[in-house]
């Protein structure tokens, strides 16, 4: 199996798990270079006052290990059998099962690095029932620990697979461009769109605390026009190539669009009101824009959108 294009899915023993890893499968069906490897870190459990209760029938203990170990390998079953249920192949699948597992974040890495998985990916909640919890445990470790792989998190309520491409000018979002060809290229008939929020204007293009004359005032136009066209023209460009990216691997020409808008109520929020406006399933982004920021190894703007999104799969790229 060629790691290199394997989704590594982190699994519970949940229903949201499996709902989120079938809509992967939906996701991934068709794209026949994609594998799947599910992976399920298993709970060391706690024998303590089980073993004070039953040392005299030592039998007895061993048997309840052996439905522990069942029931490990039932769980990782259930989730190849939503996965298939949804369309993927046998040959494109792939289980790991580890037991006495303490760190479910700090396994699926290791693993990860072993293998060579490129992509992880988890569902958006873990088997806890608080339903106004922004996101679980396993996910939110992962975004602040998986700086150097591509994550997924996952809403299984995707309903559309139609995909935003939020572009900055900057290196990320060739690798979100590529990323998205990579992954997502076999969505022949979804709509394609390259978002780009222009952001507010830069402190040295502020009013001064003095009324300019006529001439002062052309010229700092002037200056802001040929700052927002170079940015744009770069935005452009880095859209541009991606549209071309996608043309070649198949995708209509008329199902790719540029769309590029001033600030509104804030970039996250203004994507946001992209996504739910246009019906969006998918988004894919960069880890960080322009900022280097070392708290979490996650930009403030990705971070925003990871925790209000909704019904959809959230891909941050590294």
């Amino acid at each position: 199996m060629n790691m290199e294009n394997t989704v590594l899915f982190g699994v519970d023993d949940s229903d949201f798990a499996r709902q989120s890893i079938a809509a992967i499968g939906h996701l991934l069906k068709d794209n026949e270079n994609c594998k799947i490897t599910i992976f399920y870190c298993a709970p060391d459990p706690d024998l303590t006052f089980l073993r004070r209760l039953l040392h005299k029938y030592p039998e007895a203990l061993e048997e309840y290990e052996k439905i522990c170990r069942l029931e490990e390998h039932n769980i990782v079953d259930r989730a190849r059998d939503a996965l298939a249920e949804s369309g993927v192949t046998e040959d494109r699948l792939a289980l790991v099962c580890e037991g006495k597992c303490r760190d479910p974040s700090a396994a699926l890495l290791e693993l990860a690095s072993k293998e060579g998985c490129e992509t992880l990916a988890v569902g958006r909640r873990g088997p806890d029932r608080v339903e106004r919890k922004f996101i679980g445990t396993l996910a939110y470790q992962l975004v602040h620990m998986a700086e150097n792989r591509p994550l997924w998190v996952i809403d299984p309520r995707v309903s559309s697979h139609d995909v935003l491409i939020a572009v900055v000018g900057a290196p990320i979002s060739r690798r979100v461009v590529e990323h998205t060809v990579k992954y997502f290229g076999h969505l022949s008939e979804r709509r394609f769109t390259f978002f780009h929020v222009l952001p507010p204007l830069p402190p040295q293009y502020w009013d001064d605390t003095r009324i300019l004359n006529e001439k002062e005032r052309k010229d700092r136009e002037k200056t802001i026009k040929q700052w927002m066209n170079g940015y744009v023209e770069e935005v452009e460009k880095i859209a541009n190539e991606g549209k071309e990216k996608l043309i070649k691997v198949g995708i209509p020409e008329e199902n790719i669009t540029f769309k590029v808008q001033a600030q509104d109520k804030g970039i996250a929020r203004d994507i946001l009101a992209e996504l739910e406006g246009g019906g969006y399933g998918i988004l894919v982004l960069g880890r960080k824009g322009f900022k280097s920021i070392n708290q979490f190894e996650l930009g403030s703007k990705a971070n925003k959108l990871l925790l209000s999104a909704h019904a959809l799969a959230v891909c941050l790229v590294n």
